[in-house]
């Protein structure tokens, strides 16, 4: 191969490879971007559930948190210390006018702490601030409406959030439990308990001021202690404080967690923090835990989608490197047809032009001119019979061959044949054996027949002149359904790897035409395209009687 053609080939399979590199690359990027991007929606469905569940949580600890200060703001001043089926669980219960001794129930000590820490308690409550001034009748909320509320408000912001807007989201949910648990607790009070008429037509606020005989209770953290506390005016003002229980409301109100999330817990909320988590009932932070949710699969219709995309890559690949493979190796067969038949031509068209300047000039004995004459026919008949595989062979290619079919009688067929197989035979000083059974018809095209056993005796009187015995045979065994015809030598034989060549079309190339025997590698494969096409098959081995040689055999249908 030339310098020039390596670099044309080098270059063409470093586009080829360059190309490969970009769609497979291209492949990877859309794969790992489909994945990534199905891997983040999957979580952030799983982020959106999980928000769903703390709402939905959140609203339900309120409903029931709301339910249970419901309870005890109902419970007029009379009776807080002697009703005893409540549902709050609570430590210490106690009530003092303002300057008297406390009482209520609980040990002793505990009462003691809590009448040291009685004006703290009422000052503190005094600081919280529930603003609810100007409610009206219609503006009661159940607490049916409260849960029903909050299920709405969480299938508000289903779907993908980023962290931003899920933050706002969570201040705007609580933020709606903290009004309308406020609603419930103040309306419950105002319009159900104790409702006072100072003026005709307007009722009594809910406000901290001392013309409200009784405000409700305000849950609140004192110390390391969770209390409840509430101002009442009789004669005198008073105080009714609750000491919750918090770690049996705790499981009290994570029991309506359990269905969302089983690891839920509470703790104290951390002062001056925006936590959207905390109840708007009680200042309780839910901590959500480990929820355990597994993202989705990529779904089949996307895999099945990158699927085809590989697929389809990989075929165009594929389909690429045969194209390219096979246009080179269209492309080196003309180039080794065009150097092999300029030396097939080369030598006979030499002797054509020296023997007839030698005949024109008289420079040859009457005694030798009959010798160069048969020389020019001989090289007339090699030119002759190069052309005629060259055009059978293109017209094979084309698609436009004309096969004549008729009936013959095999033995006859070959017997007409036999004159220009010996003739061919001859001239390599080899003998023609023929062994041919008993008389055999059937339609065959004679023409293609010839064409081919004539290239195999072409063939062993190349390769085959010399041989001892110098006899090439021709066996015909006829069966039911198929005709063989073996055509074999004693020469050199072929080995089994050049069996594998030596139908491939122009497989000579200008130098091994010009080191080997005559020929630009046609004639074969011109025999095996003219035998496929009458439906048969020919193949070539070795000798296996123990003598060296080639075997062709051509296997026809009949």
């Amino acid at each position: 191969m030339s310098w020039t053609r390596l670099q044309s080939t080098t270059l063409v399979w470093f586009a080829f490879i360059l190309c490969a590199c970009l769609v497979i690359g291209a492949m990877l990027w859309l794969t790992r971007s489909v994945i990534q991007t199905e891997q983040n929606r999957a979580h952030a469905e799983i982020r959106a559930e999980e928000q769903e569940r703390v709402r939905l949580v959140l609203w339900r600890m309120d409903t029931l948190g709301t339910s249970l200060l419901l309870e005890e703001n109902s419970i007029s001043s009379e009776n807080f210390l002697t009703k005893l089926d409540r549902t709050l669980p609570a430590t210490v219960r106690f009530e003092t006018p303002d300057g008297v001794a406390i009482k209520g129930w609980g040990s002793e000590q505990q009462l003691q702490i809590c009448g040291t820490w009685l004006p703290t308690l009422v000052a503190n409550q005094d600081a919280v601030d529930h603003d609810s001034a100007g409610l009206k009748k219609e503006d009661t909320i159940s607490l049916e409406n409260l849960e029903q509320t909050g299920q709405s408000a969480q299938t508000k912001y289903r779907g993908y959030k980023d962290e931003q807007t899920q933050a706002w989201s969570n201040r705007n949910e609580k933020a709606s439990r903290e009004q309308l648990m406020s609603k419930n607790v103040q309306n419950s009070y105002a319009f159900g308990q104790q409702e006072v008429v100072l003026n005709e037509g307007a009722a009594i606020s809910s406000s901290l001021e001392f013309n409200n005989p009784l405000s409700e209770f305000k849950p609140m953290w004192f110390k390391d202690s969770l209390l409840m506390i509430r101002r009442g005016m009789t004669l005198t003002s008073f105080a009714q404080a609750i000491m919750v229980d918090q770690a049996a409301l705790e499981k009290l109100l994570l029991n309506e967690a359990k269905l969302y999330l089983p690891n839920a817990r509470l703790s104290r909320p951390i002062e001056d923090a925006d936590d959207s988590f905390v109840l708007a009932s009680f200042p309780l932070r839910l901590i959500p835990g480990n929820i355990n949710l597994t993202p989705e699969s990529i779904p089949k219709s996307i895999m099945n989608s990158l699927l085809a995309g590989w697929f389809a890559a990989l075929i165009a690949v594929v389909t690429a490197f045969f194209l390219i493979t096979n246009v080179m190796k269209l492309s080196e067969r003309r180039a080794s047809f065009v150097s092999a038949v300029t030396h097939e031509l080369r030598t006979p068209l030499t002797t054509f032009r020296l023997y007839s300047d030698i005949l024109q000039n008289d420079a040859v004995s009457a005694e030798k001119r009959p010798a160069y004459l048969r020389t020019l026919s001989r090289e007339a008949d090699r030119l002759s019979h190069l052309v005629e595989n060259v055009l059978a062979f293109s017209q094979i290619e084309r698609g436009s061959a004309r096969s004549s079919v008729s009936e013959h009688d095999i033995g006859e067929l070959l017997e007409s044949m036999r004159e220009r197989f010996e003739a061919r035979l001859t001239s390599a000083h080899l003998k023609l054996e023929m062994k041919i059974e008993s008389p055999f018809r059937c339609s065959i095209d004679s023409n293609a027949l010839e064409h081919i056993l004539f290239n195999l005796i072409d063939n062993a009187a190349k390769y085959a002149a010399g041989s001892e015995p110098p006899i090439v045979c021709i066996e015909m065994v006829a069966k039911s359904n198929v005709l063989q015809i073996k055509v074999s030598d004693y020469g050199p034989g072929i080995s089994q790897a050049e069996c594998k060549k030596i139908f491939r079309p122009f497989h000579k190339s200008a130098k091994q035409a010009a080191e080997t025997k005559p020929g630009v590698g046609l004639g074969l494969a011109l025999s095996n395209r003219l035998a496929r096409s009458m439906g048969g098959k020919l193949s070539c081995s070795s000798r296996t009687d123990g003598h060296s040689g080639a075997v062709f055999l051509l296997t026809l249908p009949v």
